[in-house]
């Protein structure tokens, strides 16, 4: 297991590598980077936000450096279970804190054939396992992007190996995981009209080996996992599919909302989900200039 995953990993990081020595053109970017984000995933389960502070600095248009920390607030709304009679109430619970530090290298490439952008990022166990918000082990994450536009519409793939489940763009999981996982997402982006593009994927994790998950919303109602206990380890724990669809619209330069729904078929969740970004450091180089 642990060598098909490291194969997996390896062949992600050679067609990074290969298409990122394709020929580039266009004009330098720079300077420092900020972006603040606030992200919430909604369903009949639990309630998760997250507020994610990222900053960093581009040394050019294709590689650049970032660090931040993120703050979770979870909660678990008060539920009510009926077994031969008798009736059980578990009452309403929260999680919040710090979760992991982190920094990371950013790469991009762009060309006639297809776009590129890659992501390494090393997280410190600064959170806490009681929360689900760390594992108390550092963890590191390799995402590669590839996308290509035709007219209005972009189809993208999304490829990527981790020692841990990570949150997606659009959506905070209900949990921290251990074990050796790849991450998949396969979509598109339609541009609508001028500020509005819409969208949709599929995504897919598959864990290798044992896997240990850490909950961020302990005494959930379902069934899953992650529900009723703070901590459970096994075979494919962290196995899981689902798509997502959304609309995001971008009132400004330094502005960008996304809404939508997320479907996790394995986990039978539907979530309601919502991404709010402003980029800082946009504004500040717009000022400067």
């Amino acid at each position: 297991m642990k060598l098909r995953f490291l194969s997996t990993v390896t062949m992600i990081a050679l067609l990074a590598a290969s298409t990122a020595a394709y020929p580039q053109s266009g004009n330098e970017q720079k300077g420092f980077t900020e972006f603040e984000t606030i992200q919430g995933t909604f369903n009949s389960d639990s309630r998760l936000m997250k507020f994610d502070s990222t900053l960093g600095w581009d040394f050019n248009k294709h590689f650049g450096v970032f660090g931040g920390v993120p703050l979770y607030f979870t909660s678990t709304p008060a539920s009510t279970t009926i077994t031969g009679g008798a009736t059980t109430t578990t009452p309403a619970s929260s999680h919040n804190g710090m979760g992991n530090a982190y920094v990371g290298m950013a790469f991009r490439a762009s060309n006639t054939a297809v776009d590129y952008s890659g992501v390494i990022t090393a997280y410190a166990p600064t959170g806490s396992t009681a929360d689900g918000l760390s594992t108390g082990r550092a963890a590191v994450d390799f995402t590669n992007r590839f996308e290509h536009s035709f007219n209005k519409l972009t189809p993208f793939v999304e490829a990527g190996g981790s020692n841990t489940v990570p949150d997606s763009t659009f959506t905070t999981r209900p949990f921290t995981s251990l074990g050796a996982i790849a991450h998949f997402e396969e979509g598109a982006d339609y541009h609508v009209f001028r500020r509005v593009d819409a969208g949709a994927s599929g995504y897919q994790i598959v864990p290798f080996g044992n896997q240990k998950i850490f909950s961020r919303v302990n005494g959930g109602k379902g069934k899953n996992p992650f529900d009723g206990a703070a901590e459970a380890s096994g075979s494919g724990l962290t196995r899981e599919n689902g798509f997502n669809a959304w609309v995001g619209f971008e009132p400004s330069r330094f502005w960008r909302a996304e809404i939508g729904f997320t479907r996790s078929t394995t986990f039978d969740l539907n979530s309601l989900a919502f991404n709010l970004r402003f980029n800082v450091g946009r504004m500040l180089r717009s000022r400067k200039s």
